[in-house]
């Protein structure tokens, strides 16, 4: 597990889901496939059982996104510890509208118009139906700063994905958003920042058990 911090600054722990049999060369679709764990998804989630049990750590609470493989997730990296898990849908992945469920090179023949929108301006492009990634950003930093507003001295654990994580690593090194893709957040991996007052804190950055 991360390192143990004196401070009494709130800190989340980012828990991303496991492995599913999703294709990764599909823009995820929730509403329509929302794929659940593969057996290897879910035996990673299942290593955090015992090392969450055992965090000198006190968690004061448990929020997962809506989807399968998340919700999966939680429930079985939480198993035994005494706190409800609670849904908040801001934890979600990014809204990809009618790309869901469609690959690029799909899209890029049939949309070609679209697709040289996206390129053109990454951060502001929304595909029909879906969310800008400077909205998805701000979505995802609203989520966690209200997380962090009710345990304003203690630890909580977020499963989210991959895209929310990103969002928050970059808010905390003051990184370009457009850059997130630099960024790798292995399947249940935990990535830990810290919310100080003046500016957050990167602790640990995809942390696989």
């Amino acid at each position: 597990m991360p390192r143990e911090d004196k401070t009494k600054a709130p800190t989340v722990l980012l828990l991303r889901h496991g492995e599913t049999d999703y294709s990764k060369k599909r823009f995820y679709a929730d509403e329509i496939e929302n794929p659940p764990l593969n057996a290897l998804g879910i035996k990673q989630a299942e290593r955090w059982e015992g090392r969450l049990q055992n965090d000198r750590r006190t968690l004061a609470g448990i929020y997962v996104s809506p989807s399968r493989r998340t919700q999966e997730t939680a429930q079985l990296a939480t198993r035994g510890l005494p706190l409800t898990i609670e849904t908040i849908a801001d934890l979600g992945e990014r809204n990809f509208g009618s790309w869901g469920g469609r690959t690029s090179s799909e899209i890029q023949a049939q949309h070609p118009d679209e697709w040289k929108a996206w390129q053109e301006d990454v951060v502001n492009f929304s595909p029909p139906g879906g969310e800008s990634l400077l909205g998805f950003s701000i979505r995802v930093k609203e989520a966690v700063r209200q997380i962090v507003a009710r345990h304003p001295e203690g630890y909580t654990l977020a499963v989210t994905h991959a895209g929310p994580i990103r969002m928050l690593v970059t808010a905390a090194l003051g990184m370009p958003i457009v850059n997130f893709k630099r960024l790798i957040i292995s399947n249940c991996s935990i990535t830990e920042i810290e919310f100080t007052e003046q500016w957050p804190n990167l602790h640990t950055l995809s942390y696989i058990a």
